[in-house]
């Protein structure tokens, strides 16, 4: 059996999630190495969701604990729709809705399924993750591949990072010339930075708290890396700052800004993809300063929708195929199982008959009547409890078992 727990973007608001995902986080692996019931787990988490993913012995435990690390850890009095569990198939499916890029802010995101397969692979090396958790990350990583390469869903501009670039060319029109500062060097500034590079500003320079990071990043734009100290100095010259960070508190606060723009009479534009945000409220109180954080994004992604229909309706299409076929291999698993019964069963009648022919033969010079009797005796042998089983079934008003024999055995009912 399979339960999840989530908070998502679409659950908890995409600009809210980041308050709620540091209690989670820290206190996931104690809670799950505390409950009996749960045999293996893999633990999502993105900017913009925290997943449990676990294999139970009992899912209603499983989900009444889910509800408890929810409540303990969460700081609202009752679930307002911010977490919520699935069990089972719901739990499949909204997984390989996930590594499609389905369930994504911006729907198609390119980045989602390698977060799916690091996450996998850390629960897989932390020994956490074996045989059930494997077999539906190993399907999930499966069904993620055939909807990149089968459909357009994640073609062209698909990603947080993309959609802010897309937000700040909206409000500031072309980037051409402009100056630019990324604040950040990991995987999503890494990502506005590819975007960016592309649309020809004059300068742009990143800054991030670890100054050997930002030479790295800065070094593939052709940039100019800067400390962090010195961003007051840099926002005052800058058009645009892109903040895409890791921090889990507040990185520019209002004294940095108002002490950027104090000289200047021109429109500075920031856009904090930070979760939680690191750029506080009350900057955009300053003048000439407009900020805009992941809840602006929405638009992006709701526009996104719209020009991907055709390409989502596939996608989920495939998503609903897979699924069809897993459901018929755990049937099929079911069967084979029971296959597997038979054969064990009907091998030791094999045998006993057979040894029994073989010692007739040594003393017997009419072989045919030996083999006679040895498949008479064979057939007798194991047809003995099924016939047995169809007589009572019938007497006992059971029809319905014989008409799945006669299914089974491939004759005709009479």
């Amino acid at each position: 059996m399979i339960a999840s727990f989530h908070v998502t973007h679409s659950s908890a608001g995409a600009d809210t999630i980041g308050e709620i995902v540091p209690s989670l986080d820290g206190n996931a692996e104690e809670f799950i190495r505390s409950r009996p019931f749960i045999s293996e787990y893999v633990i999502l988490k993105t900017c913009n969701r925290f997943e449990i993913y676990a294999a139970c012995s009992d899912n209603n435990a499983a989900a009444e604990a889910f509800e408890c690390f929810a409540r303990s850890n969460i700081p609202y009095a009752k679930n307002d729709g911010t977490w919520y569990t699935l069990t089972d198939e719901t739990s499949v499916k909204h997984l390989f809705r996930v590594t499609c890029g389905l369930d994504s802010l911006v729907v198609g995101e390119d980045q989602i399924q390698g977060q799916v397969r690091d996450s996998y692979l850390k629960a897989k090396n932390d020994g956490h993750a074996s045989r059930v958790m494997a077999g539906l990350f190993e399907r999930a990583l499966h069904v993620g591949k055939r909807v990149r390469s089968e459909t357009a869903l994640n073609n062209g501009a698909v990603s947080i990072g993309s959609a802010a670039v897309e937000l700040a060319k909206r409000k500031l029109g072309a980037l051409e010339g402009k100056t630019i500062v990324i604040v950040g060097a990991g995987d999503m500034a890494t990502v506005v930075a590819r975007y960016l590079s592309g649309m020809g500003p004059d300068t742009i320079f990143v800054s991030s708290r670890t100054y050997e990071h930002a030479k790295v990043l800065a070094n593939q734009l052709d940039g100019v890396a800067i400390g962090f100290e010195h961003i007051s100095d840099v926002l005052r010259k800058c058009d645009l700052a892109i903040v895409a960070t890791s921090a889990s508190h507040i990185l520019i606060d209002k004294g940095i800004v108002e002490d950027a723009i104090r000289d200047r009479s021109e429109k500075l534009l920031i856009v904090d993809i930070s979760v939680p945000r690191n750029v506080s409220d009350d900057v955009s109180q300053l003048p000439n300063v407009e900020v805009d954080t992941m809840d602006n994004i929405t638009s992006i992604s709701s526009e996104n929708l719209l020009k991907r229909r055709k390409e989502i309706a596939e996608a989920e299409k495939i998503v609903n195929d897979e699924l069809r076929d897993l459901d018929c291999e755990r049937r099929e698993r079911i069967a084979n199982a029971v296959i597997g019964e038979i054969g064990k069963k009907v091998s030791e009648i094999r045998k006993e008959e057979l040894t029994t022919a073989l010692a007739r033969v040594e003393n017997n010079s009419n072989i045919e009547r030996v083999f006679d009797d040895f498949s008479r005796a064979l057939i007798s042998k194991i047809m003995a409890e099924p016939y047995e089983k169809l007589k009572a079934a019938s007497r006992d008003g059971h029809v319905e078992v014989c008409e799945i024999a006669t299914d089974l055995f491939g004759v005709e009912k009479k």
